[in-house]
């Protein structure tokens, strides 16, 4: 069995860390709503981050978010350094690594942040529980890799994980996209780990063309705090929703036919990317044999326990116009909105926490519905020299995706 060395870090409880950011030194002083060069590109000016970011057909510095300079710390973990190779004929690639914590007792997480060490090619970075019992079998698919990590398209990559099973091998704990790296959790509340239990840190990687190897290098840190004592276990479900978003009536090319999308989408991701698009259409009482193309996607999933939401984040990519995340009272028919973004911005995947909880009872439902753009794709750096493609459900960077992630606790 093949060793490899992982950058593992312990620190003592109480000492305290620099957050490192992705920024430019501000040569000039920059005007919020003023044109900006080039998206995602960001500038510290008086202790405050502006990103350049898309409004419309224009790009705009965004309004100030200050720095969070400290961060206190019990365990700092680190990827190992990994240059990207995505499938030939694509630009991402999915790269799971497994992370030891060493838990010696049942372990509350307070906060977990996520930072990435290379904007250039970090899309995202998920970081699931592995329970103790499944841990050998993890280490077991490491050491089949010739590489550092293993490939992981679409969720861990362990034998009978999925992305949307609660049963699922691997658990969802944390993420980080631009905006929302630092997750501190709710007063009263913890992720729970049980002795013997690791990460998995699944890290998407988008490559463009033309980037030498030095410039795709990258790894991501995992700042750890504990609970001071035992608290209320916070827990995360996911409700996504079927993509079909077919090409603007000005587009054309091969990939503009669904089934041509779909073979592409496999081709460079995995074979069972397209699984997903039709698992989503059924969970979400839509037809998989005859889906309807549409520029807005939604979904509606019954609440089977009760539960007490704390917050929920959005996710789209690059095509997403505005997302609107709900929660709706079986009993009383009142609606209350979970999280919303009327504008959608890819750089601002913050969590949203509600300043009461939502008491949710059997049988209440919680949607997420989001809206797409497919003209954007003239105006976006990524989309130059791709054909136009039918967009669907998938773990590319072109592809798209309309998630909503609550926290809650039972």
């Amino acid at each position: 069995m093949r060793l490899k060395r992982y950058a593992l870090t312990f620190l003592l409880v109480g000492t305290f860390g620099l957050i490192s950011f992705s920024a430019i030194a501000a040569t000039t002083n920059v005007k919020v709503g003023s044109t900006c060069p080039k998206i995602g590109e960001t500038v510290v000016q008086k202790s405050l981050t502006y990103t350049c970011v898309k409004s419309g057909k224009r790009l705009i510095w965004s309004k100030g978010v200050p720095i969070t300079p400290i961060v206190a710390q019990d365990l700092v973990l680190t990827t190992p350094s990994y240059i990207p190779t995505p499938p030939k004929g694509g630009s991402d690639e999915y790269r799971c690594f497994l992370l030891n914590p060493k838990f010696a007792k049942e372990t509350y997480l307070k906060s977990v942040t996520i930072t990435p060490d290379n904007m250039k090619v970090s899309h995202h970075g998920i970081l699931y529980r592995v329970s103790a019992l499944n841990v050998a079998t993890t280490e077991m698919l490491d050491a089949e890799s010739a590489e550092l990590g293993w490939p992981c398209f679409g969720d861990t990559g362990i034998p009978g994980a999925t992305a949307f099973t609660p049963a699922s091998p691997s658990s969802w704990i944390s993420f980080w996209a631009p905006g929302g790296n630092f997750k501190s959790y709710p007063t009263g509340t913890g992720m729970k780990f049980n002795a013997g239990d690791q990460f998995i840190l699944q890290s998407h990687f988008m490559v463009m063309p033309g980037y030498a190897d030095n410039e795709k290098k990258a790894s991501m840190k995992i700042v750890i705090e504990y609970a001071a004592s035992t608290v209320a276990e916070l827990k995360t479900m996911l409700v996504a929703a079927p993509i079909e978003v077919p090409c603007a009536p000005s587009e054309s090319g091969p990939l503009c036919n669904r089934d041509a999308a779909l073979a592409d989408l496999a081709k460079r991701t995995s074979a069972k990317a397209a699984l997903q698009e039709t698992g989503l259409l059924f969970i979400c009482g839509k037809s998989p044999t005859k889906p309807i193309p549409s520029t807005v996607s939604d979904c509606s999933q019954r609440v089977n326990s009760s539960m007490k939401i704390y917050g929920a984040t959005p996710h789209m990519h690059q095509l997403g116009k505005n997302i609107t995340i709900t929660h709706t009272n079986i009993s009383t028919g009142e609606v209350t909105t979970l999280s919303t973004r009327p504008q959608w911005n890819f750089d601002d995947q913050r969590t949203d926490w509600l300043a009461t909880p939502i008491a949710a009872q059997i049988g209440d439902r919680i949607s997420v519905t989001c809206t797409y753009d497919v003209g954007l794709r003239s105006l976006l750096p990524i989309y130059k020299n791709l054909s136009p493609n039918y967009v669907v459900w998938g773990e590319g960077t072109r592809d798209e995706m309309c998630l909503a992630i609550i926290n809650y606790t039972d």
